[in-house]
């Protein structure tokens, strides 16, 4: 049966199925974002200081890790901001969901209303036509055999 909400709920479930689409998308942007970070790091660890106390070898390594804390650093605050985005987005989320709720229990309400409808007007036929068999019934002539 179809009820006037049908293309609104149909729209509201559009609209959840794009957010949770979102939402998987951020979460496998933040742990891809994660491990590279891990990566950095163990990257950074893994760095040696030079045996060799060569001015220049010293400040290339300097500048080296001081280059690796701050692509570690930017890609914190990258994942940071992607954090505060999925914070956002499970907010329209449930808005969304809720939203969509109302909408199918207004639908669901209005299909009880026309099954039971149905369901009257089936039993009021049902015994109309019980009445006018009882009725006949009577009314047959019967034969003596």
């Amino acid at each position: 049966m179809t009820t006037k909400f049908d293309s609104i709920l149909k729209i509201k479930k559009n609209i959840v199925d794009r957010i949770e689409q979102e939402l998987i998308n951020i979460n496998n942007a933040i742990t891809l974002k994660e491990n590279e970070i891990v990566l950095l790091k163990e990257q950074l660890h893994a760095m040696k200081v030079p045996n060799v106390s060569v001015y220049h070898e010293l400040l290339a390594f300097k500048d080296a890790t001081l280059a690796f804390q701050e692509e570690i650093i930017q890609e914190q605050n990258l994942l940071e901001m992607m954090y505060s985005s999925k914070i956002d987005i499970n907010k329209r989320y449930k808005a969304a969901m809720v939203e969509y709720e109302k909408i199918n229990y207004l639908h669901l309400e209005e299909l009880k209303t026309k099954l039971d409808r149905a369901n009257k007007e089936e039993q009021k036929f049902i015994d109309e036509v019980g009445g006018i068999l009882h009725h006949l019934k009577d009314e047959l002539p019967k034969y003596n055999i």
